[in-house]
This record gives C-alpha cells, sequence and structure tokens, in this order.
C-alpha cells in the first residue's frame, strides 16, 4: 500500500498529482459498484444519482488534468516508445 505514493514522491509533485489523477479514474468500476448497491437497497436513487454525476465527472476530467500536468512531447514520446 506504500508502494504507490513513494514511489510517485521519489518521481517529483507533477508525476506524483498525474499518478493520482490516473488512479482516479476508475469510472467502470464505480458504476458496477454503485448498481449492485442500489439495486441491494444499500443507497437511495437519489445518492446514485449523486455517485453517478461524480464518476462521470472525475473520468472526464482525468485526461485534462494528466496533459496539464505533464508536458506533450512527454506523453508523446512515452506512448510511442512502447
Amino acid at each position: 500500500m506504500r508502494g504507490r505514493p513513494c514511489a510517485s514522491r521519489c518521481s517529483g509533485w507533477r508525476n506524483s498529482l498525474a499518478i493520482g489523477s490516473l488512479m482516479n479514474a476508475r469510472g467502470m468500476m464505480e458504476l458496477i459498484v454503485i448498481k449492485v448497491g442500489l439495486d441491494a437497497g444499500v443507497i437511495t436513487p437519489a445518492m446514485f444519482t449523486i455517485l453517478l454525476v461524480m464518476a462521470i465527472v472525475t473520468t472526464m476530467m482525468t485526461t485534462p488534468m494528466v496533459m496539464g500536468l505533464l508536458d506533450r512531447k512527454r506523453i508523446t514520446d512515452a506512448l510511442t516508445n512502447h
């Protein structure tokens, strides 16, 4: 559990924030969990809507955040080298 924060901190704060942003983009898994919770009666329809909007917004803001934190040349180089 400590490996990810330590590794991201060693690589600098911009990389640390980018890694955190990418880890937050878990939209599909969150949708499955909240749907199961709604079906089981654990969460209300209003809470389902709030969590659904949160999942959509946080997933949509991931790309702009990562692009803003990392320069485009590094991203393009990383994608073309792999």
